[in-house]
């Protein structure tokens, strides 16, 4: 089951553009929009273009100028740069903003729109594309294959469903993510607590996930079009081993992948309606005593917690990595130093997850040897590696496995079942480990809840105070020592304190956001005044409350705003490329001054 990596590079680039390049307002007109819409047919017609290469080649016997793998891997590359070229180029962020303001569902649907769009096509034409040029290169050049000797749509349709059902895995979290926030948005201190506050946010995420995962395995069925019926008459076998092992046996299930994929997978980290998937081509492949060493292999995975210490390990270690982050005040850092710690962390965090995948392996196999011997499972892993591809993997190959090569798991195995002591040692390092993941799991939750109280004095200033408390907000403000203040809080304190004093001066008795949201509204005339006499950065928290005051605010007042946040900021390219719309969208009268062309130095 290949993981869809293009769609997962659009989808990466899609929010990235969101949060790190906020768009232009004004800049998503339709003359933009449409034109850059249009490239996201690329990456299908490429597709297609390499599928009708491999069968003309495979008919004809002969190679063409552009090889039909080289087109079909640039129709992937296409996606990603397709959905940048409309963020970028055609301003489909600023549309996003114009219709989806205040609905982080309208906004995740629609920033994830653009790279279904391209891929879900691609993935039609370059999924039969693919077949075909595994077949060209499985033949001797030159050789002709009729065309009834290819394989038709009606033999692709399990594979082309099979690779459909990655998006439509993904669109579960993506859903379940917009509608909880839109939801989390009808009770203002909820809201502003899950995303103003480093508790909030901590334990927010932890419910997310525990939520998703918990709909994952009923999600997955539907995904996949997962089969409750199995062959006969190993499911029967199957169903009653699984009983034998303490596993429901009507979560044994059948996944169909046109025969294409030797596989079996626990889905689910958490018991709520894990099942254990086993494809057609495992089912159809390997003998019956094969099958229940798989059988008990995967059962051993869900007795022994892996799915579960991976998934705590997940939250525990960014959680941990989050406090000298926010001490050190990264967030100010160069974008270099940002994109190198990032790769830095998520190089160290596939170590971990590497050698834990592997340690885990080795793990279920030994469950598996308690539960048949080394027979069943080391029978399966030979069966299936006569059949994977033959070719030694290379240094990156085995770097980027998550699993052991078969020769080791079965001596491994055939270890465990013979060797006592080797048995009583491998045992205790699995009790170690789980110590050790404990460990780290309280020592990450304690530095959290640590750097939590150090910085809950200033958060609770602010929850207060984007809550609609304007009154509390300022009588709590009055008690932090600015002179005090950690050297991460001392940007974000000035912004907050520039906001505090005008939303003191626009709604000084608000208790709530609906009180406060009234009276922030008239922010927009002060802060033309101020716009005019100080100049765009001292505008900006007058226009930043009455932005929030607007429930649908138009392109001049986004603008507005866009253009004193980048002086404040001092981003001149920014404030530039933001004049130039507003000059274009048409700003009043008593502006014009303020955005006219600068003359020459």
């Amino acid at each position: 089951m290949v993981l869809p990596f293009t769609l997962f590079a659009g989808l990466l680039v899609a929010f990235a553009n969101r949060e790190l390049l906020p768009a232009i307002p004004g800049s998503g007109s339709l003359d933009r929009v449409v034109p850059a819409a249009l490239l996201l047919m690329l990456p299908s017609l490429l597709a297609a273009w390499s599928l009708r290469s491999a069968r003309r080649q495979l008919a004809t016997g002969r190679r063409a100028a552009v090889p039909a793998r080289a087109i079909l891997l640039l129709s992937a590359w296409a996606t990603p740069i397709c959905v940048e070229v409309l963020f970028a180029v055609g301003g489909f962020g600023d549309c996003i903003d114009r219709l989806a303001w205040d609905s982080h569902l309208g906004r995740i649907v629609l920033t994830a729109l653009p790279a279904f769009v391209a891929e879900l096509p691609r993935m039609f034409w370059g999924t039969a594309a693919q077949t075909y040029v595994e077949i060209l290169a499985g033949i001797a050049p030159g050789r002709a294959v009729p065309y009834h000797d290819l394989p038709s749509w009606r033999e692709l349709a399990p594979s082309v469903r099979l690779r459909f059902g990655w998006p439509l895995l993904m669109l579960m979290p993506l859903l379940l993510l917009g509608v909880l926030l839109d939801l989390l948005q009808l009770h203002r201190p909820s809201y502003v607590f899950a995303f103003a506050t480093a508790p909030g946010l901590g334990i927010g995420a932890f419910a997310f996930l525990v939520l998703a995962v918990m709909l994952l395995p009923f999600w997955f069925r539907i995904a996949f079009a997962v089969d409750t019926r199995l062959p006969e008459p190993v499911g029967t076998l199957l169903r009653a081993k699984a009983a034998e092992l303490g596993f429901r046996p009507d979560r044994v299930l059948h996944l169909p992948t046109g025969n294409r994929s030797l596989n079996a997978m626990m889905v689910g980290p958490l018991p709520v309606g894990r099942c254990l998937c086993i494809t057609d081509g495992l089912l159809r492949t390997l003998p019956a005593e094969a099958l229940t060493g798989v059988l008990a292999h995967e059962i051993g995975h869900a007795r022994m917690g892996h799915p579960a210490l991976l998934m705590s390990l997940a939250i525990g270690l960014p959680l941990a990595a989050m406090v000298p982050l926010r001490l050190l005040a990264f967030e100010e850092q160069d974008v270099l130093v940002h994109l190198v710690a990032t790769l830095g962390f998520f190089a160290l965090l596939w170590c971990c997850i590497r050698i834990l995948a592997h340690r885990f392996e080795h793990e279920a196999d030994a469950a598996s040897v308690r539960a048949l011997g080394a027979g069943p499972c080391s029978q399966a892993l030979l069966e299936v590696s006569k059949l994977a591809v033959p070719a030694e993997p290379g240094r990156l190959g085995r770097l980027l496995s998550l699993h052991p090569d078969e020769p080791s798991r079965c001596r491994q195995m055939r270890r465990y079942e013979i060797d006592p002591v080797y048995r009583a040692r491998f045992d205790r390092r699995g009790r170690l480990l789980r110590a050790a993941i404990l460990g780290v799991l309280l020592a990450a939750s304690g530095v959290a809840c640590w750097s939590w109280s150090l910085d809950w004095p200033y958060e609770r200033v602010l929850w207060r105070f984007y809550s609609g408390d304007v009154q509390g907000a300022h009588a709590a403000a009055q008690q932090v020592d600015a002179a005090q203040l950690p050297p991460h809080w001392q940007r974000v304190w000035r912004s907050f304190d520039e906001e505090l004093q005008a939303a003191t001066a626009l709604a000084p008795a608000a208790t709530d956001f609906a009180s406060a949201r009234a009276g922030f509204v008239g922010g927009w005339r002060r802060g033309e005044r101020v716009l005019i006499e100080q100049g765009p950065a001292a505008a900006r928290p007058w226009f930043a409350l009455a932005l929030e005051g607007e429930p649908q605010p138009d392109d001049l007042q986004r603008g507005l705003h866009a253009y004193c946040a980048a002086a404040a900021a001092e981003d001149p390219e920014r404030m530039e490329a933001v004049r130039r719309e507003l000059v274009r969208i048409g700003v009043p009268a008593s502006l014009r001054a303020v955005f006219a062309e600068p003359g020459p130095q």
